[in-house]
């Protein structure tokens, strides 16, 4: 049982796909969620290098027909990790560390209670 009082629903099992995440505002926070599969994480939304949303790793490029990808970034569920769509920055989504650099950035502890999908800051 999880004391709701201490964590704020962002989303319900199943709103946010398998392999994605999505961004919320949790208390003026901006909180990145992602989906593994197995479980869910919550990371600051925002990369270190240049503030990038983290929530778009994955998304679809706007210029995609010029370019040698189709997509930029994206979450890697087995390593647990995702990767800034602007500079490929690669992020632990358990401890926030970014390997190469050292640099952290806030994780937050996510749990799923009655599909709720919940965080708290």
């Amino acid at each position: 049982m999880v004391d709701r009082d201490n964590f704020t629903k962002v989303a319900e099992v199943g709103d946010i796909p398998e392999g994605e995440g999505e961004g919320f505002d949790v208390d003026g926070i901006e909180v990145a969620v992602f989906n593994t599969g197995d479980d869910y994480y919550a990371i600051n939304n925002r990369c270190s290098h240049q503030r990038a949303p983290l929530c778009k790793a994955g998304d679809e490029k706007i210029n995609a027909e010029d370019t040698w990808t189709g997509e930029r970034g994206g979450l890697n569920a087995e390593a647990c990790t995702v990767s800034c769509p602007w500079h490929l920055w690669e992020w632990d989504l358990e401890t926030g560390e970014h390997e190469a650099s050292g640099q952290r950035i806030g994780t937050f502890d996510c749990v799923v209670d009655d599909d709720d999908i919940l965080v708290r800051i």
